[in-house]
Order: C-alpha cells, then sequence, then structure tokens
C-alpha cells in the first residue's frame, strides 16, 4: 500500500505540474494506482499523438455519450471522462 501511496504522490506532482487538475485517486489496486483527472487541451492533444488512448466508450442516462481515455504515469492509471462525444 506504500509503495502505491508513493507512486500517486509522484504522479500528482508531476500531473500538477503539467496543468492537469486531479479529480480523484483509487487504490483498488495498489501495485497500479488509478488516478482520475478533468478533462482538457492536454488530453486531446495526448490523444492526437498517440500518448494516451480511448479504452471505454458508452451513453448515460443523464449526460448522454461519453468516453474516457487513459495514459500510464509513473506506475499510475491516468484517466479522464469526456461527456457528450
Amino acid at each position: 500500500m506504500m509503495a502505491g501511496a508513493l507512486k500517486v504522490a509522484s504522479a500528482i506532482e508531476a500531473l500538477t505540474q503539467n496543468n492537469f487538475t486531479v479529480v480523484s485517486v483509487e487504490l483498488n489496486t495498489p501495485t497500479r494506482p488509478t488516478i482520475n483527472i478533468q478533462t482538457c487541451g492536454n488530453c486531446r492533444r495526448m490523444i492526437k499523438d498517440g500518448e494516451a488512448v480511448y479504452f471505454s466508450f458508452g451513453r448515460d442516462t443523464y449526460f448522454g455519450p461519453y468516453r474516457q481515455g487513459q495514459f500510464e504515469l509513473g506506475g499510475c492509471r491516468i484517466v479522464w471522462t469526456e461527456m457528450g462525444n
């Protein structure tokens, strides 16, 4: 658990320095924690440049279609959700 927390702390610091906004952290799998970020222009750029991928698509009852993107940073899974796509 401690190793996962250290990964998260390091990844959050790097994300913040690169203008990402962290929304939440999930430590359900301490060997590969998940950090949820707010979608932004950096996310779209990373998709365009092949540094991130969309991995989930669906339809929410209230908000309509959505897709989720992800990339890896320091042993953490970084995830965001785009609504209305």
